[in-house]
């Protein structure tokens, strides 16, 4: 036991020895170690190389000697100052007696931190020409012999502006063996490679694909060649045989066959682009997966190599863990070639054979694709897909609760591009019918719920037909027969439009929370702010009967009538309904063209409506001077109106111009402060619970200001004559003649000029009532008998009734549409 610790003892402080000995000696004899490698190498370099240190080391990795270089700047071949290499540390490994006998032979090479940039120009020239033929390598001068190379945190990128491709590569931690036997190069890698950007011809491939690598290569210096021997991928947990070649010694030919090896659904999906898989990342399968690929031929900046690659499955499942549904007995057989790779209008898809089970439902598919560029396809589906199944297996967002199913069959067969004009789109055949079965659903963060979604589907080349397709939504409920005409196109394409004729009927709409869901936030409710607009490629002819509709505070009921929409224009011919108690009909156009400022038009004609009901449902006109608390009595009226709305519906004042043409039949006026202080003048308590039976008048409305005209008011305590104007800002002046029944109740000097004999003996006061609805007064009106005021207000309201008569007719004439030109494709 003594001896052995004797031998171990002794061991160690020989090795402690020489280990200090070498370190003094290389301690010693540093600067002489550097200078001579600097020396030499500088000999085989044609470009600056600038370091920031360099030193040399023994510990770093015995037992080699390590030459340190940091902060390392190598410039490249090209005119100018560009770096070809930097680094914050390459460190090169000779070994110590080697360098002892002045032999500078590299063993290892270790580089961290480090970017390359290798370029070839327009012109064919690289930029990595850095060697210089320093003639035959003597004693001293320094060659490699690598056995050990590593790369930490290390990128290239490499530029071919010549062939129009780039390529950027960057790894954490690689490792290499390299050996040379005349000029031929025996690689093996292994690490992490990730591809940051391969672009060819201004096409991406591969992008932001982090591979796992094992290769072995054979590089040929002299023949220009490259030969991959059969390596391994691991992309993803997806692995991939590849094998070939690559020459460039007069052309750049490759040869390349890629293999899955233990293939499953991702590693067909790991080729694709992140975000086009990202959705798919968790899904698996169970079965027989086959991926094989081949790249072959010329790469050029005129020419590109052909590309084949088939893969497919048979009878699988695919499922994912947290979702409960899965697809089973599946399968495929797809493939993909092009005879130019970068070419795609020379590529074709083919998956046909699609077959499978979602939840022992059966379908079947096929796709061909031709001409990427401008895509020739012809599809098929059939088969019945549970709703509640579909989003169990691939859940979308916002959409919940799911019900029902689908059973479809249907094709498609033609270019898509003919789709775009209507001289070409009937060249492209869509055929087969969709059968929605009882399918309901919950969407978005407002949890808007679609119930009892009925109804058949049958297209018909670019339209498609609905038959009795009804369900509810929200507190609505639908159904609709009709047509949506060039539907394919709209749904393939931006900015195209469509044409929809169809029939709605309904027991109720909620217009409020339509309104919500269609321009602005269900869960903001009836009193919300909405962004109102029609769209240029929306194109309407459409009829309804609905049994009950609510806005706010208008109800309608039995509502019939027509609506047009084209040109961002709605125009409705005749809309009937009852409401308010009575019955209404409604003619008008709303121009959206401008969507800050969308034109209305529109006449409506009312019988037996309540009054108070339509101060009710129109919140007193934003004023509370008269309210709908004052007022009984039902009306008769012919209504026409211009008027400008912004985005949100709010009326622009300043552009509202009407005629209102009412008869009011047992009318009354209750508790209207105003007719309460004519008390006053007139003594008379019946003012404040006013009766009548009839009362007509031609009111008009422009320029902020509501006209009214002297009206005759026969009441069951007076009778009295009414005229005057009454602002939006709620400036009022009205003027009042009423029979003096109690000349007592007057001053005679302060009302002077305020009275006139009738003839028959009666005495008529004239009064005005003015100021604003908030502080008004009421005062003697001592001009009206002079002035004839009543005659002059009633002649302005009939000039500007008939003035706007005219702009009206032009109005409705510019803007009105003819039925027969309804949806008029035009390119």
């Amino acid at each position: 036991m003594k001896t052995a610790r004797k031998i171990l003892f002794y061991t160690s402080l020989v090795c402690g020895v020489l280990v200090l000995a070498m370190t003094i000696s290389v301690f010693l004899f540093k600067d002489k170690i550097l200078s001579q490698f600097i020396r030499e190498a500088n000999k085989q370099l044609s470009t600056p190389v600038k370091v920031g240190k360099m030193d040399v080391s023994v510990l770093q990795n015995f037992p080699m000697l390590s030459i340190v270089m940091n902060d390392v700047y190598v410039e490249d071949s090209h005119p100018g100052q560009y770096p070809l290499l930097t680094a914050k540390n390459i460190s090169f490994q000779l070994n110590l007696i080697d360098v002892w006998n002045d032999r500078y032979v590299v063993l290892g090479l270790r580089i961290k931190d480090s970017e390359t940039s290798l370029k070839i120009n327009a012109k064919g020239e690289n930029n990595y020409a850095i060697t210089s033929n320093a003639g035959p390598k003597g004693k001293g001068s320094v060659s490699f012999a690598l056995r050990n190379v590593t790369l930490e945190n290390t990128k290239v990128q490499y530029t071919d502006l010549s062939a129009e491709q780039e390529y950027r590569f960057d790894s954490k931690n690689l490792i290499a063996s390299i050996v040379t036997v005349d000029d031929i190069y025996n690689i093996e890698a292994s690490g992490e490679v990730t591809t940051e950007k391969i672009n060819v011809n201004q096409r991406s491939f591969l992008t932001g694909k982090s591979f796992q690598i094992e290769s072995k290569l054979v590089y040929d210096d002299i023949q220009k060649q490259l030969e991959i021997k059969p390596s391994l991928l691991n992309l993803k947990g997806s692995s991939f045989t590849v094998s070939g070649e690559y020459h460039w010694k007069e052309k750049n030919l490759i040869d390349l066959i890629t293999k899955g090896k233990d293939t499953d659904i991702q590693t067909l999906l790991s080729l694709l682009p992140e975000s086009a898989s990202k959705n798919f990342e968790r899904y698996q399968s169970k079965g027989d997966v086959y991926f094989n690929a081949k790249l072959k031929g010329e790469i050029s900046a005129k020419k590109s190599p052909s590309l084949s690659i088939d893969f497919g499955f048979k009878n699988i499942t695919l499922f994912q863990p947290d979702y409960n549904s899965r697809i089973v007995e599946a399968s495929m057989t797809g493939s993909f070639a092009s005879s130019e790779m970068l070419n795609v209008s020379a590529a074709t898809l083919v998956l046909k054979n699609i077959s499978g089970k979602l939840n022992d439902e059966p379908f079947s598919a096929n796709l061909v694709i031709q001409n990427f560029n401008s895509p020739d396809v012809i599809c098929d589906f059939k088969g019945r897909v549970d709703a509640s199944a579909l989003l169990g297996f691939y859940p979308i967002p916002n959409v919940s609760s799911v019900s029902g199913a689908l059973l479809a069959n249907v094709s498609f067969k033609g270019k898509i591009e003919l789709l775009k004009k209507k001289s070409t789109a009937q060249r492209v055949t869509t055929q087969g019918t969709v059968d929605l079965q009882n399918i309901g659903l919950t969407y978005g963060a407002d949890k808007i719920k679609l119930r009892s979604l009925q109804g058949n589907l049958q297209f018909s080349n670019n339209d498609l037909a609905l038959s009795n397709v009804s369900g509810r939504l929200g507190n609505s409920d639908f159904e609709l027969n009709g047509f949506f005409k060039n539907i394919i196109t709209f749904m393939i394409f931006e900015n195209q439009p469509i044409g929809i004729e169809t029939d709605l009927k309904s027991d109720f709409l909620d217009v409020d929370q339509l309104f919500a869901i269609g321009f602005g936030t269900p869960a903001a409710g009836k009193n919300q702010r909405y962004e109102f607009s029609i769209s240029r490629n929306i194109n309407l002819n459409f009829n309804c009967d609905v049994n009950g509709l609510r806005y706010k505070r208008f109800h309608a009921n039995n509502l019939k009538g027509d609506l047009l929409v084209k040109n961002q224009m709605a125009v409705s011919r005749q809309i009937t309904f009852r409401s308010m108690g009575g019955d209404m009909a409604f003619s008008g156009i709303v121009d959206a063209q401008n969507k800050k400022a969308i034109d209305v038009v529109g006449s409506f004609k009312l019988n037996g409506i309540y009054l108070d009901s339509i101060f009710y449902v129109f919140e007193n006109f934003g004023q509370d001077f008269i309210q709908d608390k004052h007022l009984r009595g039902r009306t008769t009226a012919d209504v026409s109106l211009e008027m400008a709305l912004d985005q949100n519906l709010k009326l622009f004042s300043e552009t509202l111009i009407g005629d209102i043409t009412a008869t009011i039949q047992n009318g009354e006026l209750n508790n209207f402060e105003p007719m309460k202080k004519l008390n006053r003048y007139l003594n008379d308590e019946g003012l404040s619970k006013l009766r009548f039976s009839d009362l007509k008048n031609d009111i008009h409305i422009e320029n902020k200001t509501v006209y009214i005209p002297q009206m005759e008011v026969r009441t069951n305590v007076t009778t009295i004559k009414v005229s005057g104007t009454h602002t939006f800002d709620q400036q009022i002046n009205y003027s009042v003649i009423a029979p003096l029944l109690n000349k007592k109740k007057i001053n005679s000097e302060e009302a002077k000029g305020a009275l006139e004999e009738d003839g028959t003996g009666q005495t008529k006061l004239f009064l005005k009532i003015i100021g604003t609805t908030d502080d008004y007064r009421v005062v003697y009106d001592t001009e009206a008998v002079k002035k004839k005021i009543a005659a002059d207000l009633k002649n302005e309201v009939q000039e500007l009734k008939d003035a706007f008569k005219n702009k009206g007719t032009r109005k409705k004439k510019e803007l009105e549409l003819e039925k027969d030109e309804f949806f008029d494709w035009d390119n």
